[in-house]
């Protein structure tokens, strides 16, 4: 593992710049899943994305919040490969100032969502937040199979 420092603001603008995690989780018999979501992040490193509470990944953050996460650049050069592995923990949002927390930076990101029909829609899904615990930066630009890791508490936004 290389020693240098996490780099945090490349990270930061990573996240803002790609809108699609895949989201690995467990389902109450010890079965992986994957799904891909939409998702938005704030400055505490946590991930927010919108998903039906009867969907098979938000049953299975129920039975078993703890979740990995993948984002990674849209490339075809193995030299240009960069992107993040997360470890974290998955919850539903059920606090009201928290959901509109998670809806305002959703609907910066995702203005689509800002049109009635879709509004509507969303508005009877669920957000649903991932907190880091780990993260994994690999970036191939910098040679291959560069890659630094950062520890994060399972702090809650601040």
């Amino acid at each position: 593992m290389d020693r240098e420092a996490f780099p945090d603001a490349s990270v930061h603008a990573f996240l803002s710049k790609w809108r699609t995690a895949s989201l690995a989780t467990v389902d109450a018999h010890n079965q992986p899943h994957a799904a891909n979501v939409q998702y938005v992040h704030d400055e505490h490193w946590n991930l927010y994305f919108v998903s039906n509470p009867a969907s098979a990944h938000s049953l299975h953050v129920e039975h078993q919040p703890q979740v990995a996460l993948t984002v990674y650049a849209h490339t075809h050069a193995p030299n240009r490969i960069h992107g993040l592995q997360i470890h974290g923990i998955c919850r539903r949002i059920t606090d009201e100032s928290e959901s509109r927390h998670a809806w305002k930076l959703y609907s910066s990101k995702f203005v689509f969502v800002k049109l009635p029909g879709v509004r509507k829609i969303v508005k009877r899904e669920s957000f649903y937040v991932v907190t880091p615990t780990w993260m994994r930066w690999i970036d191939n630009r910098r040679g291959f199979g560069f890659k630094v890791e950062k520890r994060l508490a399972a702090n809650k936004r601040e």
